[in-house]
């Protein structure tokens, strides 16, 4: 059986970013749910999720810092595994720059999805799974 494909959610912990994980996890992806640093509802949002039957992992990063995107993916695939489905629920001016992006990851496709994108990424680490 091929291993459970893991999503990061920027921006989740919010009512779209809720209903974004929820979809995702009904979908049978592992959610990895992203939060500001030091965000004080984390714990009791996870709680909420947990019960309504969701597990998600989640995930402080800062999302005005460009910078933190790709050492956050690599440590999420040490971790978990790789990040096959990005979604950026944060912040909509923000990962601005695919120019930057682009030396982390390969845009594979993008879809609409309960109101905000998802996006398939290829992370150069990762062989070509499609």
């Amino acid at each position: 059986m091929p291993a459970q494909k893991v999503a990061f959610v920027a921006g989740a912990m919010g009512g779209m970013g809720a209903a974004i994980c929820q979809s995702l996890a009904r979908d049978g992806l592992r959610v990895v749910a992203g939060c500001p640093p030091h965000y004080r509802f984390k714990d009791e949002w996870l709680a909420m999720q947990k019960a309504l039957g969701f597990e998600f992992l989640s995930e402080e990063h800062e999302i005005a810092d460009d910078t933190q995107l790709a050492p956050l993916l690599d440590r999420i695939e040490r971790e978990i595994g790789p990040v096959e489905v990005l979604v950026n629920n944060a912040e909509m001016t923000r990962f601005r720059s695919l120019a930057r992006l682009a030396c982390h990851l390969r845009v594979v496709s993008i879809e609409p999805v309960e109101g905000a994108y998802r996006t398939h990424v290829w992370l150069p680490s990762q062989p070509v799974r499609h």
